[in-house]
């Protein structure tokens, strides 16, 4: 089975990639000509094609006798914010130009958001797939209107609404966290994340989950920031959001019928300071 991933280069679709390779795929990686394509040189079974999902043109060679789409390119915050018309020009008509030149039973798994839910802060946790949808900014906007276009393709779907995602590594803090420091919080690891997306390439029915850490990974906002910069041996003074913003806990219950939740986050904090005293900060 040959499965297209748009975003292919980035850190997640690097990851996935690499999985789809593990697991006896054919892979197209599709993302821009600019980005750097040499991480995904040394994996198997995997072809480049260097161009624009916004291009009609790209979109339809990209897509050529694939079977399966794994579509994570995206504008994301806070540039989708900074930039209206890109964030519709990639999100929106990028994703229709995906589904317009993909074959019929084409499978389409789209990397949607959990922002999709809006600000949830007065109501009660943890958010269920059925909420809602409540587009407060451009970057939701657009993942609300690509959900309904991949809902209305005809095609065969899977769409994650992805919580924010950490990564192992020294993550420069922001000049403002965004999020309030006694907000709930919820995260998924990037690694995790990717199993899920590729173990939803291979389910067999239309859904929507929500795609998140689980009880481990729900806490407030300066914890998860504490405990992080802790874990890397790292001291910060950190300025949190004066807003609450679109993060919260969700129920991943559904979800876990993909087999991805597999890094606690005192697995992860365990992670970070093995990375903090390979890099001498521990």
């Amino acid at each position: 089975m040959k499965i297209l991933v748009t975003g292919g280069a980035g850190r997640l679709g690097q990851r996935v990639i690499k999985l789809l390779s593990e697991k006896g795929y054919s892979v197209v990686a599709f993302d821009l000509p600019q980005v750097n394509w040499d991480p995904l040189l040394s994996i198997e079974n995997v072809e480049t094609y260097q161009g624009d999902i916004t291009s009609r043109d790209d979109a339809s060679e990209a897509v050529k006798e694939v079977e399966g789409i794994i579509h994570l390119a995206a504008v994301l915050p806070p540039m989708s914010e900074r930039d209206k018309e890109l964030t519709e020009r990639v999100n929106v008509e990028g994703t229709s130009n995906l589904i317009a030149a993909s074959a019929e039973n084409a499978k389409i798994l789209l990397a949607s958001s959990i922002s999709v839910y809006g600000i949830t802060e007065k109501e009660s946790p943890p958010i269920k797939e059925d909420h809602p949808l409540a587009p407060h900014n451009n970057y939701s906007r657009s993942k609300i209107e690509a959900e309904r276009i991949v809902k209305d393709s005809g095609n065969p779907y899977m769409i994650l609404r992805i919580a924010p995602v950490s990564v192992v590594d020294l993550v420069e803090l922001p000049n403002v966290v965004p999020y309030r420091s006694n907000q709930r919080v919820e995260f998924v690891l990037d690694e995790d994340a990717a199993v899920a997306i590729v173990n939803g390439i291979d389910w067999d029915k239309d859904e929507v989950f929500n795609i998140a850490g689980g009880k481990t990974w729900q806490m407030r906002g300066e914890h998860y920031i504490d405990r992080f910069y802790d874990a890397l041996g790292v001291e910060v003074d950190p300025v949190y959001s004066e807003n609450y913003t679109a993060v919260d806990w969700y129920d991943s219950s559904k979800s876990r019928v993909l087999s991805y939740q597999e890094t606690s986050f005192m697995e992860f904090e365990g992670k970070l300071v093995a990375l903090a005293e390979e890099m001498g900060l521990r």
